[in-house]
């Protein structure tokens, strides 16, 4: 005869098969039929071969209900599973039960593991049935782990987890050992911060136990944080002076100083020049400071005194327009200044110079330097004229005579000539002599004095006589000296150019003076012109000039030169 299970619609098949688990646990699984294989597993019909879940195993079932036999019935036996399956056109039905009672009770025995800082881990699964109240607080409940004989180590508990179902309900608690979760250091900045992740700890404990490694640090910060799923504590410690170094400004040294302290910090003087490392020589430029926390914080920037920045402009005639800029003290520069101008740069003055300097970079303006500039150009330039007086003696109509003529042998002309231009500046407004001379010249070129004659004739004992005189301007003869002094006589007449004729029976005699004006300028170099003009005034009223001088290039003969004895 068959014996039924819960209720008389279900019928074991076979012996339940019971399992003992950990801590007086067991589990007992039941295979049933029911009475009505093609409809029991219609929906209408549920209700009479599944058990509610955590139902108790002796519990009767509400419809067609039937009690537990004697010695049958296991205490707090809940029902966790329950499937249906078809066999050889059986409808079986599987009923899964397990201890689950009012209090939680392990699963199995706790599992250890170790964190990466050697700190214990042990993680505790317990069960009991559907809605069993759990009260335990993070960071406070603590228990005894101990391994064989070992010393025993107090774990807290650092996180647990509850599973429920209509079973049961299962907590998974996770407690660890109190102590450093992990340590890092920050060696890349001048601040070497500390960075520290420690379990159920506080910032005194972690000072402590890491002394060797916040040594001259201050707890700057302190704060809940997660390390591997476990709710921990982490602090960041900071030295109490630290600083960054660049050079980013043109080079000059730039110091970022934090200082950490428990006490008020001061202000200092922007402006001031430290004496103490890391800042000594450099200069406060700013400063902030909070005061309000715990820790105290006074963040400076110290520079160093020098040049900011350099720019440069080209003018014409190769000037160049010089700027620099300094930081708190006025530097060194080259050429005259023009202007002057002060600012500030994070709190310290900026004094900004200009100044006027050749291409070479040399001070523009000073007396007896080189040109700064210059160039060939094509010059008007006059040739003189040239012309010569020539004597003859001869005979004619009966008479002797002696005869002068003035011949205009090549007419002035003016041509252009390659010269070069140069360029100077100066604080002298006046031509200097020394300029006629420049670049080898043989002087200035603008004679003042052109060539000339006067002559003279009279006859025996001075009872008849002319002269005549002519200034030939443009016109020049003769190679060296300035005049030339020539008489003559013995003739009975004398004949100037066949225009004029002295008649004398007596001795004729004249005089001849000739001027022979400015020397050839064939070969030579001449300074063609001198310009002086005001060019730019300096900040302490000092007026630069700009000076022109044109040289020309040795003078290139002509094409023809006739000319008589004085040429």
């Amino acid at each position: 005869m068959a014996v039924s299970h819960r209720t008389n619609r279900l019928k074991l098949i076979g012996t339940p098969a019971v399992e003992q688990l950990q801590n007086g646990r067991y589990q007992l699984t039941v295979n049933c039929t029911t009475m009505n294989s093609r409809e029991d597993w219609y929906s209408s019909n549920k209700a009479r071969i599944f058990p509610d879940f955590g139902s108790l195993e002796s519990a009767e079932m509400s419809i067609d209900g039937l009690a537990p036999r004697t010695g049958e019935a296991y205490t707090d036996m809940r029902l966790v599973s329950v499937q249906s399956s078809t066999q050889q056109e059986k409808y079986i039905v599987t009923l899964v039960y397990q201890t689950l009672g009012a209090n939680f009770v392990q699963v199995k025995d706790d599992t250890v593991n170790y964190t990466e800082n050697g700190l214990r881990r042990v993680t505790r699964k317990s069960i009991a049935k559907a809605g069993t109240d759990f009260q335990k607080t993070v960071g406070t409940t603590s228990i005894t782990s101990q391994i064989d004989t070992e010393t025993a180590v107090t774990c807290v508990l650092a996180n647990y987890e509850v599973n429920d179902t209509d079973s049961y309900r299962e907590v998974t608690e996770v407690y660890l050992e109190a102590g450093i979760l992990s340590v890092r250091q920050d060696f890349n900045n001048g601040q070497k911060r500390v960075s520290v992740q420690a379990f159920n700890k506080t910032s005194a404990e972690v000072t402590t136990a890491l002394s060797e490694v916040t040594s001259d640090h201050k707890l700057i910060s302190e704060q809940e944080s997660d390390f591997a799923g476990i709710k921990t504590s982490a602090f960041e410690y900071q030295l109490d002076e630290s600083f960054t170094e660049d050079r980013e400004l043109n080079g000059l040294k730039r110091i970022s100083l934090l200082e950490l302290s428990a006490s008020d910090f001061t202000a200092q003087t922007v402006g001031v020049v430290s004496s103490t490392a890391p800042t000594s020589g450099l200069f406060l430029g700013s400063q902030v400071i909070d005061n309000g926390g715990a820790i105290k914080v006074r963040e400076s920037n110290w520079f160093e005194a020098g040049t900011l920045s350099v720019s440069t402009r080209n003018l014409a005639e190769g000037v160049k327009e010089v700027t620099t800029v300094f930081l708190i003290t006025e530097g060194t520069t080259v050429g005259p200044v023009t202007a002057r101008n002060t600012s500030n740069f994070e709190g310290l003055k900026t004094i900004s110079v200009t100044t006027m300097q050749d291409k070479a970079g040399n001070p523009l303006g000073t007396d007896g330097s080189p040109p700064v500039h210059s160039f060939e150009t094509f010059s008007n330039f006059s040739y003189p004229g040239i012309f010569s007086i020539v004597e003859a003696s001869g005979s004619g109509g009966g008479d002797n005579y002696l005869s002068v003529s003035l011949n205009l042998d090549k007419p002035p002309v003016q041509s252009k000539v390659r010269s070069t231009a140069y360029v100077f500046f100066t604080t002298t407004s006046t031509i200097e002599e020394s300029d006629y001379k420049y670049d080898s010249a043989s002087g200035l070129w603008g004679p003042n004095d052109w060539g000339s004659f006067s002559l003279f004739a009279f006859g025996a004992q001075q009872a008849r006589q002319f002269n005549t005189s002519k200034a030939l301007r443009g016109y020049r003869t003769g190679s060296s000296g300035n005049t030339v002094s020539i008489s003559g006589g013995g003739t009975e007449s004398f004949y100037f150019q066949e225009s004029k004729r002295l008649e004398d029976t007596l001795l004729v005699q004249y005089q001849l003076t000739v001027n022979k004006g400015p020397s050839d300028p064939i070969g030579s170099k001449w300074v063609l012109d001198v310009q002086i003009k005001s060019a730019f005034d300096d900040i302490n009223g000092t007026t630069y000039y700009k000076k022109t001088i044109v040289v020309t290039e040795a003078i290139p003969a002509q094409a023809s030169s006739v000319g008589g004895p004085y040429n």
